[in-house]
């Protein structure tokens, strides 16, 4: 979607003159982390008046952001000089459309500032709750397709029959993080497994497997770190923007690495059951 910042009233952006020694622009981090699109914005405004507008809450800086693929479109505000987003990858595809504004929060009465060029010097402005104080250049942010990862938990995560056991156990070889299940455990997990509820039956075998292998490791970590399991856990992590080190440090949770793993199951678990009970209705 484009954006005309030609209005009847002060606007400040690079395309008009309605400003004088003043500027707004937007830098823009995005990466992609545990299925999670993430951008990190930083506004950059150079007026003393806007700004302002802003600390009284009178005024809030926004990015639009807009996929044409998948028909996304979502508006964020923020009265903070930063923004952090988290958009879901499955909602966007390709290439999306950012832009920055700074909009009135409320309505705004009988305004003037500073740094208005002559044309508007000494004519107070009275802005609706909506309109827009300042637009920011446009930018894209594309979503590159990426091969499938040989290094995955899939590949180093194997769940197995163990007939000696009465509950659920699990073996760290040099290669693989074994999960045991009973015999009788088992059966079902081959049998629903692969049924509409296969997300909540995987959920409930791996989150707490993975959750006591994070606090194994956490207790003696070189003794595991020449393991081919442990080294495609670090390098998920890797890939995914977090150090592996603040789950060993206690900066993160085990709970919550586990959760991040596994691209947060208990959502999506719960949205499956949700859908097996409204079909049962």
């Amino acid at each position: 979607m484009k954006f005309n910042p030609t209005l009847p009233y002060p606007v400040l952006s690079k395309g008009n003159d309605s400003y004088d020694n003043s500027s707004f622009d937007v830098q823009l981090v995005p990466k992609k982390s545990f299925g999670q699109l993430v951008i990190e914005a930083e506004f950059l405004l150079n007026n003393a008046g806007l700004q302002d507008l802003i600390d009284q809450s009178k005024a809030v800086f926004a990015l639009h952001i807009e996929c044409p693929q998948t028909s996304y479109r979502s508006l964020f505000k923020s009265n903070q000089q930063t923004l952090m987003i988290k958009i879901e990858e499955q909602q966007l595809r390709g290439k999306m459309d950012v832009h920055a504004f700074i909009i009135a929060n409320d309505r705004i009465v009988n305004y003037t500032n500073a740094d208005w060029n002559s044309f508007y010097t000494g004519v107070p402005i009275t802005y609706d709750k909506g309109n827009t104080l300042a637009f920011g250049y446009a930018a894209e942010i594309v979503l590159h397709e990426e091969a499938a990862e040989e290094q995955n938990l899939s590949s180093i995560v194997t769940i197995r029959r163990s007939g000696n056991c009465e509950y659920v156990g699990i073996e760290l070889g040099a290669n693989q993080i074994l999960v045991l299940l009973p015999e009788k455990l088992y059966k079902q997990y081959a049998e629903y497994g692969g049924s509409r509820l296969k997300n909540t039956i995987l959920s409930m075998i791996i989150l707490p497997a993975l959750i006591d292998v994070f606090h194994t490791i956490k207790a003696e970590p070189s003794a595991y770190e020449d393991n081919r399991w442990y080294q495609v856990l670090e390098q998920i992590f890797e890939n995914n923007h977090i150090p592996f080190e603040r789950l060993l440090n206690d900066q993160m949770p085990v709970i919550e690495a586990a959760q991040l793993v596994l691209r947060n199951p208990l959502v999506a678990s719960f949205k499956e059951i949700e859908k097996f009970l409204a079909q049962e209705d």
